[in-house]
């Protein structure tokens, strides 16, 4: 009886040696060490997108928290300036319906509003990366299941066709 050794290397550079009767049963061991590592490395790659999607989520939502605390520094900005011009308007002897200090007032309302206006348009950009980074995170995923799976299936087919072939010496013709 003679038995055939075989090193096979993992990704981590860890090696192991098999031992086996024939050439055949190496060529399936070698399949199946093969695609149980590709199926790990699927899991580790999704586990790692899962972990990758939650900082995204929390990013999402730290920035819209920041848009939120910007858009109401700049109403209280807004506020601080009209009671600024009231204070001024009152002291200096001007009275409350005057035509001039009404349009500062509304100067400084309709700028604040486009400021606003800003802020939330920046806000909305900034959550529609992180949404479309989601959204091709959760595709990417797919693909990475779907090609690691065929990837995984293809190398056991393969394994068992060279199993078959050389069970018996090497001596089939066909192998199909």
């Amino acid at each position: 009886r003679s038995f055939t050794i075989k090193s096979i290397r993992n990704s981590y550079g860890v090696t192991v040696r098999i031992m086996a009767k024939s050439a055949s049963t190496m060529f399936a061991a070698a399949a199946i060490v093969s695609a149980v590592g590709t199926v790990a490395s699927v899991q580790s790659q999704r586990r790692a997108l899962a972990r990758e999607n939650y900082r995204l989520e929390t990013e999402k939502k730290l920035a819209a928290v920041q848009a939120l605390e910007e858009e109401n520094a700049r109403k209280e900005m807004l506020n601080d300036t009209i009671a600024q011009n009231l204070a001024w308007q009152s002291i200096s002897g001007y009275s409350d319906d005057s035509r001039s200090f009404l349009n500062i007032n509304q100067q400084a309302k309709n700028k604040a509003n486009k400021d606003i206006s800003n802020i939330r348009l920046m806000g909305k950009n900034i959550q529609n990366k992180y949404t479309s980074m989601l959204y091709e995170n959760k595709y990417k995923e797919n693909d990475l299941v779907f090609g690691g799976y065929v990837s995984a299936i293809s190398e056991l087919t393969t394994g068992y066709a060279q199993y078959d072939y050389y069970k018996d010496g090497g001596s089939k013709k066909d192998i199909g």
